[in-house]
């Protein structure tokens, strides 16, 4: 019997003991100090993560990507609970919902998410601002030198001109590229007809002999230098040029224009799931936002933090894109299979460069 007893008294200590582990690593989930993000690369500054580990003690794990299909590849090919959180253009909202790797976001531990422009919310890919929280806009606008160019320019058709030959430059995006020559000829942006296709592809077939440069990494660097006369590239890279070079003015055509935010968002089953939503909270801080304007002078959605910028940045319509603009703009949205027609327009455009 004393046996017995002390072997039952032995399984009861066994359990307590696992139940208070139990707690107690249930404890320490609800207060990781770990965030796992992936993220474009070269687009958060590092003084901005660093003072957000200072000021929890969450230490921020960084994965960054150059291109959003490697993003992709790399969350879908991990186990869940590795990334916590992901920094891609809006359209991946879409693809990671439907893939169900998305989790809603706690409005309740973001209450800085106010502090975001109405312009900004409500967006075709994630309408009811559920899984999303905007980081930087981007527009593609137009730049030019104006010691170079001298002849207006107030339309896409404008650069289809023979003054501009061998002296343009172009970002590497097949999506914001085409997307342009749709809206160049009257199209709409995500638009995948084969009318519309056609159209894009004579006009893009009319641009190809005045393209001289295709960048995707700096398109500021030839107009710079003045390797080029002018360039259909995004504006946080505009900006950048017309700091560097005052000569580089920037236009944005009368027809609808390339726009699109890069957003955050949770993926589901994220081992620290609250601290994605602390992160998003303070990276909405008026504060901490107008220091990613400063660094990346690319459109901020926080109107708040717009009211901190720098005269230069804010009277920049590089930087603050003006709201007829915006009227007009037009974002990518994931077409599925739809996309390879958009890319073969691309490669073809593209050729032997």
């Amino acid at each position: 019997m004393k046996k017995l007893k002390a072997a039952l008294l032995s399984c009861i200590l066994v359990l307590f003991i696992l139940i208070l582990s139990g707690c107690a690593s249930s404890h320490a989930a609800k207060h990781s100090k770990t965030l796992n993000v992936i993220g474009w690369s070269e687009y958060v500054p590092q003084s901005v993560l660093d003072r957000f580990t200072k000021e929890t003690g969450v230490k921020i794990n960084y994965t960054s990507y150059s291109d959003p299909d490697e993003m992709l590849s790399k969350v879908l090919s991990s186990a869940n609970g590795t990334y916590d959180m992901v920094l891609a253009p809006g359209m991946y909202v879409q693809i990671l919902r439907k893939l169900g790797r998305l989790d809603k976001l706690d409005k309740a531990e973001i209450p800085n998410y106010q502090n975001l422009s109405q312009t900004a919310l409500n967006e075709p890919y994630d309408k009811f601002n559920q899984y999303s929280a905007p980081y930087l806009g981007t527009v593609m606008g137009i730049a030019y030198n104006a010691k170079k160019v001298k002849t207006p320019i107030k339309s896409y058709q404008d650069l289809l001109k023979p003054e501009f030959k061998d002296s343009l430059v172009t970002v590497e995006d097949s999506r914001a590229v085409v997307g342009c020559a749709l809206m160049a000829t009257g199209h709409k942006i995500n638009d995948t007809s084969k009318a519309a296709l056609a159209d894009a592809s004579k006009y893009l077939a009319k641009l190809k002999p005045n393209i001289k440069i295709f960048d995707g990494s700096s398109p500021k660097t030839s107009l710079i230098n003045g390797e080029v006369s002018a360039g259909l590239i995004y504006g946080g890279e505009i900006a950048l040029a017309m700091q560097n070079n005052p000569d580089i003015k920037v236009v944005y055509p009368k027809e609808p224009v390339y726009f699109a935010y890069d957003v955050f968002m949770k993926l589901k089953k994220a081992p620290n799931g609250t601290n994605v939503d602390k992160f998003i909270n303070y990276m909405l801080a008026p504060k901490t936002s107008v220091k990613f304007s400063e660094a990346f002078p690319y459109y901020n959605p926080n109107k708040q933090a717009v009211k901190l910028l720098p005269k230069k940045l804010r009277d920049n319509p590089a930087v603050t894109v003006p709201n007829n603009v915006l009227a007009r703009s037009q974002t990518v949205l994931n077409l599925g299979k739809e996309t390879t027609k958009i890319d073969k327009v691309w490669n073809d455009f593209k050729g032997d460069q």
